[in-house]
């Protein structure tokens, strides 16, 4: 189980989850360095397989995904090449499980190694149980595309871990609406192999009593408890990971499109007065005028990378009182014009 986030700012998902976006996104053609950027996000955040990525910079990448690559089922057909490994310490410890019954409770114990943004649930029903997926956070977008990654990526896995067993889900269901068209309602149950339902009161796996018996492959005690130990470690950690000026600086990429915060609103989404969080930043060796920068200065990059926006477009989106200010700003912080940026990235980095 993990904390539910107070604040979009506060949701985050596994790097492994954005590693495979990346992956998916450049065998299909497109410029997923330019696309990270545009969510302030460098290639290095790929370095650390278990670093939390803002689900802010998620967001926005998916909405210029969407936006050049027509497919509304972005998210089921990402998790239809998905690997164990890309479920980190939960995916090691489902292959040492002894039944599938394990695996399940494995998968709601560790959740919160993969991300914070869902709940997931068993909840008995006559026959089975439904394995439950809430996205908690995110607009209408990125709640149902996030739904269908975690559900088809679960049976991509379960698949692996029942080798031999094809009727191991009796249905699916999809809290969120049946899609447009007869061929993409196909695609699920062609994706899923048995009954899919749309508009239901939750999304869940149907998933029988007799495949919760089912005795798995490779099935190891102490290998599992070996497993699951350096996994309550991790997400000890994981709890305590995200630094006060980390924090600060989500709350400002999900707000400053509303206009640029200031210290006295971003201290109140935190619970605190502004003086008191300029002194704890301070003592953390920061200031949020730093801060602020950083950010804006990932995010016009971002942007300039991506050729979305204009010059204009851009000061307006960070906040600033004219395009006049934003290049001073510019040319002050980054020691060259936007324009200069983008030609040289544009003359070292074609699309």
């Amino acid at each position: 189980m993990t904390a539910t986030p107070k604040t979009p700012a506060q949701g985050w998902i596994s790097a492994r989850h954005l590693r495979h976006f990346v992956a998916r996104g450049e065998a299909a053609g497109l410029q997923m360095d330019r696309l990270m950027g545009a969510a302030g996000l460098a290639r290095s955040k790929l370095a650390d397989a278990d670093g939390a990525i803002p689900i802010a910079a998620i967001e926005t990448m998916l909405a210029a995904v969407s936006a050049r690559y027509a497919d509304p089922l972005i998210g089921l057909h990402m998790a239809s090449d998905i690997q164990p490994a890309t479920f980190g310490a939960f995916g090691y410890i489902s292959q040492a499980c002894n039944s599938f019954a394990d695996v399940l409770e494995v998968a709601t114990r560790y959740n919160g190694l993969l991300s914070n943004i869902g709940r997931t649930s068993i909840v008995p029903v006559p026959g089975g149980v439904q394995l439950c997926w809430e996205c908690v956070i995110g607009g209408e977008a990125l709640r149902r595309q996030a739904t269908e990654y975690v559900l088809g990526a679960l049976v991509v896995l379960a698949r692996a871990l029942l080798a031999g067993h094809r009727d191991f889900l009796q249905a699916v269901h999809f809290a969120h609406a049946r899609p447009v068209g007869p061929d993409r309602v196909r695609e699920y149950s062609s994706f899923f192999q048995c009954p899919v339902y749309f508009e239901k009161p939750v999304s869940a796996l149907m998933i029988p009593a007799r495949t919760l018996k089912i005795r798995m492959r490779h099935g190891d005690a102490f290998i599992k408890q070996a497993l699951e130990q350096h996994a309550r470690t991790m997400l000890r950690q994981r709890h305590h990971a995200t630094s006060l000026p980390d924090e600060v600086a989500q709350l400002i990429r999900v707000m400053i499109m509303d206009g640029a915060p200031g210290i006295d609103t971003i201290a109140g989404q935190l619970g605190i007065s502004g003086r008191s969080l300029h002194r704890k930043l301070q003592a953390a060796g920061s200031s949020y005028r730093q801060i602020l920068d950083q950010v804006r200065l990932e995010l016009a990059r971002g942007r300039l990378d991506a050729g979305m926006d204009s010059i204009r477009q851009i000061s307006e989106l960070l906040g600033f009182s004219s395009q006049q200010a934003f290049l001073r700003w510019f040319k002050q912080t980054a020691g060259q014009t936007p324009g200069d940026y983008r030609k040289h990235r544009q003359e070292h980095y074609p699309a």
